[in-house]
């Protein structure tokens, strides 16, 4: 054939071929349309506060027209390249049949294939992540619902991946018999090539220069895990750790919410010594670097990182030290650009993975998108930047065990019963001022949907341990295992979730393994009380650096060793803020009243929009905490009301589940136990008190 009339020919294939493309730009914009016309405004879990959705339309309007303008433009660049590879397709499929063919011949092929296309990652992603798409799903109506519940109960992704494997096969098949022996044998030879260039590559891939000097250290730690869920049926991998170190059966935290929790942690102070005593602080209170574990570190030459999803939030809203923090960011433009997101239930499927969050970062903060293999992948990338240059300090963070408890395929599925359709099908969030009269099916799935995600964490765990062991990097590591918190599962009444009240041992009691690769420790499992205060000073203490005297704990290392039995400790606890002022949890009846977090609640537009309790309610909130003693035997709470102050008191040796309040029974023990607590209240310089209450200066 004439060169000039070959050249002509592959012009006007290149021409077809971007025209094709601006066809699937069109039909991706058509997706765009959809999922806006089939959204519910800013409403969440299918509740909308219409003054709320007013504010946010008239001060939050220019964020809004951005977000939606990044996530159309993303549906018609996937639209392009959708639509050239399915025209490349069918052109290697049908040859010159298909090129040739006119226009109206070629549209309902090409807008079919974009639309199955669609369908099938939608499917696909449905089934990994089917608590993304719930609310367009299963909470909309029967058929959807329908269709969600046959979607994950009879498909498998080896299905999508054996299709998407087929297509490419067809597709190479068809491509060499149109394309010329000498262009065959280039592409096998650059295939070739690239695989012994990567099989070279895999059996040369550098491990990390052991550092002789000092150990690494991580902090593994999963936000809401319950002490009693470790165990060997959920966690096999975290009772590895712990056969191969020490575990402290009865560790406690100090305030069983995430922010002060973490900053607990970190500083070894109790929340009233470094301020912090709600996930909502002004911005004076969220400077923590002075003193804190990541700043002594820092000082003995090591690196510092944190990687973690939604509920490591609190971490890029307070300074702790950190050199590296990979967590997402909230403020109110968060929330408007993550629910104008998630309305694109149609985009989600191409942006749920690694690339998305590049993209869009703000899907690291979905609750219902927690998924523990991103999050050890990115962990991984942090350490391998460390480059084994120096030793390192990281704290990897998972939220897949905090409300609403959303792991990803198989999880879900492990330890939930297949028959069950109700309204917690696929995660269970918190859900202000519900009903604590849940049917026995419910409570059941809640349940298993929680054991899901304490083995998704587990698994991501067993990873991570895997990837230090490939690294060399296992033999030079401490590793420690913790929570910020634990959970309520609708036990004895006391509901779901965290920080609300102080009964029972589900959310006080947090796991606590510290493993040391350069020595066995004597006990393996230790009884006796250790807090959340003295985990600063024996991290520190392991690697022989002077803890400084603003930590309020202690070293754990004479109970690991087996020097003592027991240090004689004795923990203490406050509650967070009550986001809901309605319910029939008996908290609500047995507390100081405010109003809910709507009405407490205020931007602080002089520092990045972020949600902060409003000035004339910081006071309210702190006089109207709970509080906590904990001794070896006893547990003592401290309940302010208008009415006045009410005492429970419970005999944790006989009554383990604490269940009997014996108060009454027992004056003396309460009277004892209530000058304890009362003078560590009384060690917060910022309040006095007043007729029975510890009340704040201002």
């Amino acid at each position: 054939m004439d060169p000039i009339v070959v050249k002509t020919v592959n012009v006007v294939k290149e021409k077809k071929a971007l025209a094709w493309g601006g066809i699937g730009a069109l039909v991706y914009a058509l997706f765009f349309v959809l999922s806006l016309a089939d959204q519910r405004l800013f409403s969440y879990m299918g509740v909308s506060a219409q003054p709320a959705v007013a504010m946010i339309k008239n001060l939050f309007w220019q964020d809004i027209l951005l977000i939606q303008a990044k996530i159309l433009g993303t549906y018609m660049i996937l639209g392009v390249l959708f639509g050239l590879a399915w025209y490349y397709f069918w052109s290697a499929l049908l040859g010159a049949r298909f090129w040739l063919m006119r226009r109206r011949g070629k549209l309902p092929i090409m807008v079919l294939s974009l639309v199955a296309t669609e369908i099938f990652l939608l499917l696909a992603s449905m089934l990994k992540y089917p608590q993304v798409y719930s609310e367009y799903f299963h909470e909309r109506s029967p058929w959807r619902q329908a269709l969600q519940e046959w979607v994950t109960s009879h498909l498998q992704p080896v299905y999508f991946q054996l299709t998407i494997w087929f297509l490419l096969l067809l597709f190479i098949v068809f491509l060499f018999r149109r394309w010329s022996w000498l262009v065959r044998i280039i592409t096998v030879s650059l295939a070739g090539s690239a695989l012994i260039v990567w099989g070279l590559m895999a059996l040369t891939q550098k491990t990390y220069r052991q550092n002789p000097v000092g150990l690494n250290v991580i902090i593994i730690s999963a936000d809401s895990l319950r002490n009693d869920h470790v165990n060997s049926e959920l966690t096999p991998n975290l009772i590895s750790l712990a056969q191969q170190g020490t575990r402290f059966q009865q560790c406690y935290v100090s305030l069983p919410r995430t922010f002060p929790q973490w900053i607990t942690y970190l500083k070894s102070q109790y929340p009233s010594q470094h301020g912090v005593r709600h996930m909502f602080p002004e911005k004076s209170l969220r400077e923590q670097e002075q003193g804190s574990l990541c700043t002594v570190l820092k000082k003995h030459g090591y690196r510092t990182a944190v990687v973690s999803d939604f509920a490591g939030d609190v971490f890029s809203r307070f300074q702790a030290g950190f050199d590296i923090v990979r967590t997402p960011y909230f403020n109110f433009n968060t929330l408007v650009e993550q629910r104008c997101l998630e309305m694109h239930y149609l985009l989600l499927p191409y942006i749920l993975n690694q690339a998305g969050r590049e993209i869009f970062p703000v899907l690291k903060e979905m609750a219902n998108n927690a998924d523990p293999l991103m999050l050890e992948q990115e962990a991984e990338k942090v350490i391998a930047g460390f480059k084994g240059r120096q030793n390192f300090f990281l704290v990897l963070f998972s939220s897949v065990t905090h409300f609403p408890y959303a792991a990803p395929y198989p999880y879900y599925t492990m330890f939930t019963k297949p028959g069950y359709q109700g309204r917690y099908k696929y995660y269970k969030p918190n859900i202000p001022g519900e009903s604590l009269d849940l049917p026995p099916a419910d409570l059941e799935q809640i349940r298993g949907l929680y054991k899901g995600a304490v083995r998704s964490f587990d698994d991501m765990t067993g990873r991570l341990m895997a990837y230090l062991e490939k690294n060399k990097l296992a033999q030079n590591t401490i590793i420690i295992i913790l929570s910020d918190h634990g959970e309520q599962l609708y036990e004895h009444g006391w509901g779901q979730g965290h920080g609300e009240h102080l009964r029972g041992r589900a959310v006080l009691n947090v796991p606590l393994i510290i493993k040391n690769p350069r020595e066995s420790f004597a006990v393996q499992e230790q009884s006796s009380i250790v807090r959340d205060i003295d985990v600063a000073p024996t991290i520190l203490d392991l690697l022989h650096i002077k803890a400084p005297q603003t930590m309020e704990g202690v070293s754990l290392l004479p109970l690991a060793r087996g020097d003592t039995s027991s240090l004689n400790l004795t923990a203490f606890a406050e509650t967070g803020l009550w986001f809901t002022d309605k319910g029939d949890n008996f908290y609500q009846q047995q507390r100081i009243m405010y109003p809910d977090i709507i009405g407490l609640g205020e931007i602080d537009s002089t520092y990045h929009n972020e949600v902060v309790v409003k000035p004339e309610y910081r006071s309210l909130t702190t006089i109207a905490k709970h509080r906590m003693i904990r001794t070896e035997r006893y547990k003592l709470i401290y309940i302010p009301t208008r009415q006045g102050t009410q005492f429970e008191l419970y005999d944790t040796s006989n009554d383990p589940q604490e269940i009997n309040n014996i108060a009454a029974q027992d004056p003396k023990v309460v009277a004892a136990l209530k000058n304890q607590l009362f003078r560590w209240m009384s060690q917060d310089k910022n309040s006095f008190w007043r007729n029975g209450y510890l009340v704040p200066y201002q």
